[in-house]
């Protein structure tokens, strides 16, 4: 499956990688910032499905092929933890999973429904897509995704994009191994909103959320971080006695004899 699907062009590339896959990060990191189109596409159940459907909430798609015997499961399995860790800390609701299978040929509903079950994926809001070839060319495009055919299957770049609400795209996380606050951080800036206004109890509330949501790399998940609010606690008691200190020694100093 050669360089481009073997997790070497992962997010701090090495410079030695090929050009080829030089010019698959350039391409794959250019695409930030497009806006996913209309395309059409069949669910695992052959149901079909418009891409756009999937907008209002964030978007992680994972472009996979399901004749792969090593990289596309071991991305698969490394994007579950991901958005199993994610939603723990967000919310099963927060954001929508895609994996789709860019093999036209292969990658039926019927072949992606199996590998879902071979993968043990059964998690909701997560969707199994396939499309004819003109459409993977088109979202291939849009996503920033390069493969191509070899003679052992496909070479393709390792790559899970995150979109927003609105079907753009918010980031681009590499490797078929990668660590898990590269995929739930974006997350977290889009659920709870790093920059929104606090115009109401929910966006204070998820302000709140944001900040005290924290990444333990101990134990390799995301915890509600208590500390934060003591330590603002013991921030402000310490305001407030510096504050009551100088009023009582000018006091003091007001009634000293003279």
């Amino acid at each position: 499956m050669g360089l481009l699907s073997a997790g070497s062009l992962t997010a701090h590339a090495a410079p030695t990688v090929s050009a080829t896959a030089e010019e698959a990060l350039k391409r794959s990191r250019a695409a930030e910032g497009n806006v996913v189109g209309s395309h059409q596409l069949l669910d695992q159940d052959g149901q079909a499905v418009d891409i756009t459907q999937f907008r209002g909430k964030p978007v992680v798609i994972s472009m996979i092929y399901t004749a792969c015997d090593h990289t596309c499961p071991v991305t698969t399995q490394n994007v579950a933890k991901a958005v199993s860790g994610a939603r723990k800390a967000l919310g099963d609701d927060s954001f929508q999973v895609l994996s789709i299978g860019f093999d036209t040929v292969r990658d039926t509903p019927a072949n992606l429904k199996m590998y879902a079950r071979q993968q043990g994926i059964d998690l909701k809001n997560w969707t199994f897509l396939a499309g004819n070839h003109a459409t993977m060319e088109a979202l291939s495009a849009e996503l920033g995704f390069t493969w191509y055919v070899t003679s052992r299957g496909f070479d393709h770049i390792a790559q899970t994009t995150v979109l927003d609400k609105d079907g753009s795209i918010y980031r681009q996380v590499y490797g078929e191994n990668f660590e898990l606050p590269l995929l739930v951080e974006p997350l977290k800036d889009l659920v709870l909103g790093r920059t929104a206004a606090l115009t109401s109890l929910q966006s204070i509330s998820d302000r709140v959320r944001f900040f005290c949501t924290v990444y333990d790399p101990h134990s390799d998940a995301y915890r509600f971080d208590f500390g934060i609010f003591f330590s603002i606690g013991s921030g402000f008691l310490a305001v407030l006695t510096i504050i009551w200190m100088t009023i009582r020694m000018w006091r003091d100093s007001r009634r000293a004899p003279r």
